[in-house]
Formats: structure tokens, C-alpha cells, sequence
């Protein structure tokens, strides 16, 4: 099998969830931009010197899934969700940190170490 070179505009990556009180993880799903090398590096660096807030990545965020109300619904995907979801601390790094996975084309589970 050959590598095809071609534009690839948006990854869905898995999103580890350790919610405190449960005993297992769960898995979400995020869909984000893919950027080119320079705009990745431009974005790296910029958390080295904290020029940058998590909140600036979510422009690149496209989509969640695997999300559930208490009553089981599915959640749409919409803002207000995603503000929701980045005032919890045990899902706001998970998810930020699945912006980085998803640049280096790797799925998240993998990189959470």
C-alpha cells in the first residue's frame, strides 16, 4: 500500500474521559481542523510561552459525539455544549490535549502518557 498525498481537512480523534466517582474511563469523540506544520509549530509554541488560551483551539473543534444527557439523550453538538464541557477540569484538558493528538495524526488513547 502506497502513502496518497492529499488534503485532509478535519480528524476525529478519541477523547479519554476519566470522570471522578466512576470506575471506568469513557471515550468521546472530537473532530478538528488539520493545520499545516507552520501553523501547528506556530501553535506549540505559543503554549511554551502561554501566548495562547485553551479557548483559542476551539475555533478548530468541528464536532463531539459521544455525549449524553443524564437521562441518556445524545447532546448536539452546539457552543453552549462545548463551554459546558470546558468548565469541567476532568474533561477540559482531555479534550484540549486531543487538539495535539489529532495535529500529529495519532488517536488520543494512544497518547495519553
Amino acid at each position: 500500500m502506497s502513502l496518497v498525498l492529499k488534503k485532509i481537512p478535519t480528524t476525529i480523534v478519541d477523547v479519554p474521559v476519566k470522570v471522578p466517582g466512576e470506575e471506568n474511563t469513557v471515550t468521546i469523540q472530537a473532530e478538528w481542523t488539520l493545520h499545516k506544520w507552520d501553523k501547528y509549530r506556530e501553535v506549540v509554541e505559543a503554549s511554551k510561552k502561554s501566548a495562547f488560551k485553551d479557548e483559542d483551539l476551539l475555533e478548530d473543534l468541528k464536532g463531539l459525539s459521544g455525549i449524553k444527557d443524564e437521562d441518556g439523550k445524545d447532546l448536539k453538538f452546539d457552543k453552549a455544549l462545548v463551554e459546558q464541557l470546558m468548565q469541567e477540569t476532568y474533561i477540559r484538558r482531555p479534550l484540549i490535549l486531543s487538539w495535539f493528538a489529532a495535529q500529529e495524526g495519532r488517536n488520543q488513547a494512544a497518547a495519553k502518557n
